[in-house]
């Protein structure tokens, strides 16, 4: 859990609120921005963070930054060191590729979760929301588009599945291995990802909707190792 440093006594300094209309703190805001950025790319391993230049990107202070970067270092994101600051941990070939082993179990276990509970009020709506929009982006959209509705359903398949300790395991996950799917789309091409990405994902909703928890299961599987082969074989310079 993250913690607001005590000289504000805990209370937001940002004006902010999340999702369900709760304060953000400082931290709590920080903390966000830096992840949203590592997926999308912005922060690029080996990237040093300026304390100032953030600061005044984000919109908090110094204490509070400090604090998301102490937070997002004891999850493995970030490398604080003594007199050189913060900056984006690199990831090598194998701790990529455990990434993904991680991510197939879990994932897999989401989507078979979400087919149990497919028939629940509301949840066969979102899903097949979140296919049509990755759909309609495949044909006409950039990279990262591609990549943000991939998540988006991979995100609806999380609330469907109802599990919030999978959900934050997960989603922790989605921070790294999202980000290496953009940085194979920059550097391999994004066309052929973005269509057997796709193809995945229609198998994937398809067991789904069926209520076909070992099916459903298995395709997720099948979706995860397929990215980890592609993402694997991208050039050195991708895991500099």
């Amino acid at each position: 859990m993250i913690q607001e440093s005590s000289r504000n006594g805990g209370r937001s300094e940002t004006g902010r609120e999340d999702r369900a209309g709760h304060p953000l703190t400082g931290t709590q805001l920080a903390v966000a921005a830096l992840r949203a950025g590592i997926r999308i790319g912005r922060y690029v391993p080996g990237q040093r963070l300026v304390e100032a230049d953030l600061a005044t990107e984000i919109g908090v202070g110094r204490n509070s930054l400090r604090e998301a970067f102490a937070y997002l270092a004891s999850e493995g994101l970030l490398r604080v060191e003594p007199y050189r600051g913060a900056s984006i941990r690199r990831r090598t070939r194998d701790e990529v590729a455990e990434l993904y082993d991680l991510s197939e179990v879990l994932e897999g276990l989401a989507a078979r979760l979400a087919a149990v509970n497919i028939t629940e009020p509301g949840h066969a709506e979102s899903l097949s929301a979140a296919i049509e929009r990755e759909q309609e982006g495949a044909s006409g959209g950039s990279a990262g588009r591609r990549i943000d509705d991939a998540a988006g359903l991979h995100e609806a398949i999380l609330v469907i599945a109802g599990r919030p300790r999978l959900t934050e395991l997960v989603t922790n996950l989605h921070i790294l291995t999202f980000s290496f799917q953009l940085r194979h789309a920059q550097l391999a091409g994004s066309e052929g990802l973005g269509e057997t990405a796709l193809a995945d994902h229609v198998a994937v909703v398809e067991a789904i909707r069926r209520a076909d928890p070992p099916q459903a299961e298995a395709a997720m599987r099948a979706h995860v190792r397929g990215t980890r082969e592609r993402v694997l074989a991208l050039p050195p310079t991708a895991f500099d």
